[in-house]
């Protein structure tokens, strides 16, 4: 054999020895899948029989059916019809089904299992031909025969099933089959004890032995269902305790206990009627009453004493059944009759007298028919349920016992699909293994015998290349410990000298070719030697362009001579200089770049290179520039900003100082603006900005300067002033350019400007004064009514400081809610009546007191504090009106809107404010009158007209007030949903003395009578104003010839007086203050 090997390679040799393991590994794997198949074939018997078996369950159930309506309703019925078809498409159903062919192929046809099977099924197929026999020609004597076949049946599918139990091998399927078959004998005695006891409820007499019948039934049942309990595992013992203490079952052991109880009562009363005949009691009686012999007596005691032990039985079973004791006492009162006519007799015989005269003196008891009723009612006692009733209860269990074994089946199913798939999953598996390990042995044993012939082979070849060229630049690639790896190793050890230089040579020419930054190598002569691919990128250049050149050929001219000299010099002094170099591209375009030279010098220190490293920072320079940029210039128009702004005037300070000029700035800030960027959106508000941008650099001077500081503020410095009418032309100029109407998105917007002016070196000696106090000039501009201009003055600091303390007053009395409501009457000039009240809020500031309304209102809006006031004010109005309407008064209440409060930067329409208003204080709309002003009109009109017709929408009518004082137009009184016009008092006063004023008023009567619009007038103070307006038509006066507004309780006792006074027209001229 060694000789044999020998002849081998090291290969082969190799390969045959990795065999011997694979083929041992192969053998005892296919063993296991041998084993594996024959359970899989195990499984699937298993599986087959289950669903067999799940069929024979549902034929048992239908056949027990078929049997309870057999035994309880006759053949002709249509119910009992259908079910036999039911019970026969079952059978039919088993007899054909695929699993049972499948099965009985797979067992041997030799075997006992197989011909104990064929033989139950031809069994099956004869019974149930019997059956259908039965009922073709069912009779009334048939029926026994047809129980017997029944219970043949019955059996032969529970022998089916025990055979199919022994299909499997597994010991949880076999105690299932177990329990099922445990659990059909309980379903089976649950349908004959359900037969007996209904059959009993239906029969008209009574007979004892179908007591016992009914009472070995139940005792039956219950051993069945405990042994069943004991048997099954624990989940399905769970079950069938559940179904055992179900409400309906109970009744049905509760109505078994009557009928035992029933039983027992029937038996003791056949006793007693046994030996209370004339064959017992009675008639020893008889015989005695004639004959007065012994035997007669004794008889007679004998049936008394049997009578009288059943009795006591009977007394102490019915003790709880009331309705028997009246039936019991006539028993007792009877048998107690015929004792004491036995003792009369026997006391009459005593005394000597012939049984004649005797039976002459005697009383025999009284009627008989009392005892015979009261005896048919012990031997028959009323059922305690009727046929139907218990028919559906005893149903209801069959059927939960029936689902209780199609759950067993169905998890038998579910396990044995489990496990014949388990099976099959594990065959497979171990096939898969089978081959992974396979080709991973082959494989493997395969790379094993490669590498190591490889290394063998690569070291022979390396070292004869080695041989052949020393200068060769070879890694022997070995791994291992072995001699062959050590071997590697010395040969590697012997060229890593070389190769490291070789790597350093690799690394600089990557360094050299890959680098972000440009190189330039030149000589000593500062020619040209070498540049890198960087270079050529940025400048433009190739090699062969520049190479032999001088670096010059880059210079933009931009530095002076002086410039190089230095450094040269540092060149020559520290070998090396860096710095900012604006060079040119081969394209001309010039550019910057950080420029690093180093000098290279041989061993005697002579210069014979110089290396130039360079980066382009052409985008860092832009970069910068665009910071700065950003720094001092506003994005959204491209003017300088504050920052800017303060710099440039700082600047311009210094100029004027220097030159003892003036110089003025103008502080511009727009009117509204924030009304129009909450309407019309930020992009119309951008736009806006950028068109104000636009109209102001038109207008500006060359050596004007403009800026953007704030959201909606622009300044303007006018330097070098030799006049100060220049300061008003401009100013002149701003407003009327800024007033012309701005087209943004289709849509014609008009805007205003306030600003104030200040004048160096007056109004202030640096930027911070001068800026601050042209700002208190431009507030004071703002409060002067808006698109006008102001002068800084000295005292404007007092009223901005005095604006400021105010506004912080009125934020800490919104907080604090130092508010109050008083209520001005409003008055039908037709009737004197007051129909409606309007609201005008009051400030009671603690320190300050009473503060009028003018001088915080306008406050208020320009802050936005007008938003939480007019909520506050709405909701106290719509309170006291609800305390109005609750003492009787019908009257509604107007209540002014400001044009802010429609707006409500808290994201919620106006109408979505009212609506929670009304819903809180439980207030109709109709009863409520929205006032606003001609201003609020000329706003956005569509975001205006959406507002007021959501706000007639919710029921409430709309005032327009201060009618006349503004851009009065027809057009607004038919385009918006105006109700009713509220003329201003400042044409009511003076409307008797002044004709213009008069011819107005009777203008705007005229107007709201054409419009079907209602009028109110304002502000009357006198009769012959009130008989004016009256006459012309007005239809509601409000003013102090009424009253003056007063608060909540003051006004109250007002609203209900009625101005008849007022409506004579002999009433004297007087001004009423109530």
């Amino acid at each position: 054999m060694p000789s044999a090997l020998h002849h081998l390679s090291l290969k082969q040799k190799l390969i045959l020895f990795s065999l011997v393991p694979l083929l041992m590994m192969s053998f005892f794997i296919l063993t296991r899948m041998h084993d594996l198949i024959k359970e899989s074939h195990s499984a699937k018997h298993n599986h087959l029989a289950v669903q067999t078996t799940v069929q024979i369950t549902e034929l048992l159930y239908q056949l027990q059916n078929e049997y309870g309506l057999s035994t309880n309703q006759r053949p002709t019925d249509e119910v009992l019809l259908q079910q036999q078809a039911t019970r026969s498409k079952a059978l039919d159903a088993l007899l054909n089904s695929e699993p049972l062919e499948h099965l009985l192929e797979a067992l041997d046809p030799k075997s006992i299992e197989a011909n104990k099977m064929n033989a139950l099924l031809d069994a099956l197929k004869l019974t149930g031909n019997k059956l259908a026999n039965v009922h073709q020609n069912h009779t009334d004597e048939t029926l026994s025969q047809f129980t017997e076949l029944y219970n043949q049946f019955h059996t032969q599918l529970l022998q089916l099933i025990q055979l199919l139990q022994l299909q499997t091998n597994e010991i949880s399927q076999s105690r299932a089959y177990t329990d099922l078959l445990n659990l059909l004998m309980v379903q089976e005695l649950a349908v004959k004890e359900r037969s007996a006891i209904n059959q009993l409820l239906l029969s008209k007499s009574l007979n004892i032995n179908d007591y016992r019948t009914i009472i070995s039934f139940m005792y039956e049942y219950e051993r069945a269902v405990m042994h069943a309990s004991n048997a099954s595992i624990s989940d399905r013992r769970s079950l069938l305790q559940n179904l055992q203490d179900s409400p309906e079952n109970q009744r049905i052991l509760q109505i078994s206990k009557q009928i035992e109880q029933q039983t027992r009562i029937s038996a003791l009363a056949q006793n007693i009627n046994a030996y209370l005949g004339y064959g017992g009691l009675m008639g020893s009686f008889q015989d005695y009453l004639l004959k007065g012999d012994e035997i007669s007596l004794q008889k007679f005691n004998a049936a008394l004493a049997t009578i009288q032990l059943n009795l006591d039985e009977l007394s102490h079973e019915t003790r709880s059944l009331p309705e028997f004791k009246a039936a019991l006492k006539t028993i007792e009162d009877s048998i107690n009759q015929y004792q004491f006519s036995m003792v009369k007799l026997q006391q009459l015989q005593q005394q000597g007298l012939p049984m004649t005269e005797i039976k002459a003196i005697a009383q025999v008891p009284a009627s008989e028919d009392k005892l015979s009723q009261a005896m048919s009612q012990l031997l028959m006692p009323p059922h305690p349920i009727d046929s139907q009733e218990w028919w559906g209860l005893t149903t209801q269990r069959i059927n939960q016992l029936h689902l209780l074994a199609q759950n067993i089946t169905k998890n038998m199913a579910q396990q044995s699909e489990y496990q014949q798939n388990h099976t099959l999953i594990l065959l497979g598996l171990y096939l898969f293994s089978a081959l992974f390990t396979a080709t991973i042995t082959l494989w493997l044993g395969q790379k094993i015998i490669r590498n190591f012939m490889d290394k063998i082979t690569k070291i022979a070849n390396d070292m004869q290349q080695m041989a052949a060229d020393p200068q060769l630049n070879i890694n022997i690639q070995v791994s291992g410990t072995d001699e062959l790896a050590r071997m590697a190793r010395a040969m590697n050890r012997m060229i890593s000298e070389r190769q490291k230089a070789n790597h350093a040579l690799s690394r600089a020419a990557a360094v050299f070719d890959y680098s972000a930054e440009g190189i330039m190598v030149t000589d000593a002569d500062n020619h040209i030697e070498l540049v890198n691919p960087a270079f050529c990128h940025i400048t433009g250049y190739s090699l062969e362009e520049v190479k032999g050149r001088s670096p010059s050929l880059l210079s933009s001219s931009r530095h002076p001579k002086h410039f190089y000299t230095a450094m040269w010099e540092s060149l020559q002094k520290e070998g090396k200089w860096e710095g900012e170099v604006w060079n040119k591209r081969k394209d001309g375009q010039v550019y910057p770049e950080y420029l690093a030279i180093t000098v290279v010098r041989n061993e005697q220190g002579k210069i014979i290179q110089h290396i130039g490293l360079f980066m382009d920072i052409s985008k860092r320079k832009q970069y910068e520039q665009d910071l700065w940029y950003q720094a001092n210039f506003d994005g959204l128009t491209g003017l300088p900003n504050r920052k800017l702004f303060n710099e440039r005037l700082q600047h311009e300070i210094h100029v004027a100082q220097h030159d003892s000029r003036k110089l003025a700035i103008l502080l511009i800030d727009l009117d509204q603006f924030k009304y129009i960027n909450d309407v019309q959106g930020h992009a119309t508000g951008d736009l806006l900005l950028k068109d104000v941008a636009k109209r102001l650099e038109g207008i500006a001077g060359k050596t004007d300067f403009i800026a953007r500081i704030g959201g909606d503020e622009f300044v303007l410095i006018l330097p070098r002033l030799t006049n100060e009418l220049a300061i008003e032309h401009m100013a002149t100029r701003i407003i009327e350019t800024l007033g012309m109407p701005f087209n943004l998105n289709d849509r014609e917007i008009q805007i205003s400007a306030s600003f104030g002016i200040g004048v160096y070196p007056e109004d202030g000696l640096d930027t911070g004064s001068l800026t601050r106090n042209t700002e208190t000039a431009m507030y004071q501009a703002k409060d002067a009514g808006r698109n006008n201009f102001k002068y800084f003055t000295a005292g404007m600091n007092q009223a901005m400081f005095a604006r400021m303390e105010l506004e912080q007053r009125l934020r800490r009395a919104v907080a604090q809610n130092e508010f109050a409501l008083h209520y001005q009457p409003i008055v039908d000039m037709q009737t004197g009546s007051v129909c409606s009240v309007e609201a005008l809020i009051r400030w009671q500031d603690p320190e300050l007191g009473l503060i009028p309304p003018d001088q915080f209102i306008p406050l208020a809006e320009e802050t936005g504090l007008i938003e939480p006031m007019g909520e506050w004010v709405l909701n106290q109005a719509m309170h006291d009106l609800r305390q109005w309407q609750k003492s009787g008064l019908n009257i509604n209440v107007a209540i002014n809107v400001s044009s802010r409060q429609c707006i409500n930067t808290r994201g919620m329409g106006f109408d979505q404010v009212l609506q929670e208003c009304f819903n809180r204080h439980h207030v109709n709309p109709r009863n409520v009158h929205i006032e606003i002003t001609e201003s609020m009109l000329m706003g956005d009109a569509s975001h205006c007209l959406s507002t007021l017709e959501s706000i007639r929408h919710l029921g409430s009518q709309i005032y327009i007030d201060d009618f006349g004082t503004g851009y009065s137009s027809l057009s607004y009184l038919k385009k918006f949903p105006i109700s009713v016009i509220k003329i201003d008092r400042s044409f009511v006063e003076n409307a008797l003395e002044n004709n213009s004023n008069a011819n107005l008023v009777k203008a705007i009567v005229m107007m709201g009578q054409s419009l079907e619009m209602e009028l109110v007038a304002e502000g009357i103070e006198t009769e012959a104003q009130w008989h004016f307006l009256r006459d012309l038509g007005c239809h509601f006066a409000q003013g102090y010839l009424i009253s003056k507004p007063l608060p909540f309780n003051e006004i109250t006792p007002l609203l209900r007086i009625k101005h008849t006074a007022l409506l004579n027209d002999g009433y004297q001229d007087k001004c009423v203050n109530i």
